[in-house]
């Protein structure tokens, strides 16, 4: 139960989404939404190393009671966002098959991106034998690099466009599947995989910026939920799937993630290009 009440509070990142659509730019959306989506994944690599020593030194709910006030300091500074006053005539405004076009394709993106992330540390403990006082600093590198490369790609989805984006998260991907799995036990080898891995989520920022172009502003609560949603669906297919490779043999995940990442990427890439072009010229401001 915890867990879930936990995981409700990712309800509000759609909203946020859906703000940052309405008050942003449209040159600059890509380029807002990376450095927002780098910022979360930033969060969790400056907490992390914390949350061990604070707990052995003061208790489990004396460091939950600390981070339950972060998360309140970080729902109060929402109330210093711009005030965006919400669009109501809903019933004359349609979803575009162009969002249902970008929702399909989205599971299909989450699941290859997440598919080794699951059993990981496992595969770092058992098949790279890492000392366990270790594996967190390779879980921790594909934050650090989840942070750096959806900031880096929302920026060169703005400047070189979203296939440019897209087709290079996929060759960094493969490129890191390609690394852990032939790492063997080779730490540095390990590490550069890790880190490479975190480009998983590079697209992210894309994919959202590319519904703002699409989403009318009536519907853009709904959009962002759905797109969320269907993305929670790919990424739990892809924790599933995950497990059932790995059971098979510890290197299936990577061996899928590797033969998988680029076609996809560029399937998804070549679906959010024609949709974002069959938008039309993009207005200078929200």
């Amino acid at each position: 139960m915890g867990s879930f009440l936990y995981n409700v509070g990712n309800a509000a990142f759609p909203l946020l989404s859906a703000h940052l659509a309405a008050s942003t730019p449209r040159a600059r959306l890509g380029s807002e939404l990376g450095i927002v989506y780098g910022a979360f994944f930033f969060g969790t690599i400056f907490a992390s190393p914390f949350a061990g020593p604070l707990g052995a030194a003061i208790g489990l709910r004396e460091t939950m009671a600390i981070a339950v006030g972060a998360f309140l300091l970080s729902a109060s500074l929402t109330l210093f966002l711009k005030d965006v006053r919400p669009t109501l005539n809903t019933a004359t405004a349609r979803l575009p098959r162009s969002f249902w076009i970008l929702l399909a394709v989205t599971p299909f993106a989450a699941l290859i991106g997440i598919i080794v992330n699951p059993l990981f540390p496992v595969f770092v403990r058992d098949v790279a034998a890492v000392p366990l006082e270790r594996v967190g600093i390779y879980v921790g590198l594909i934050a650090l690099g989840a942070a750096v490369f959806s900031s880096a790609n929302g920026r060169i989805a703005d400047t070189r466009g979203p296939i440019v984006a897209i087709v290079g998260a996929g060759v960094l991907l493969t490129i890191a599947a390609t690394l852990v799995a032939l790492a063997g036990h080779s730490e540095p080898t390990l590490a550069l995989g890790s880190f490479l891995l975190g480009s998983q989520t590079a697209a992210n920022p894309v994919l959202v910026s590319a519904l703002a172009r699409v989403l009318p502003p009536a519907r853009a609560g709904v959009g962002y939920s759905g797109f969320q949603l269907v993305y929670a669906l790919g990424f739990g297919a892809g924790g599933l799937l995950s497990g059932v490779l790995y059971d098979a043999d510890p290197l299936l995940p990577l061996l899928v993630q590797i033969a998988l990442a680029l076609p996809v990427t560029v399937t998804v890439a070549m679906v959010v290009s024609r949709v974002v072009r069959s938008r039309g010229p993009l207005p200078s401001g929200a």
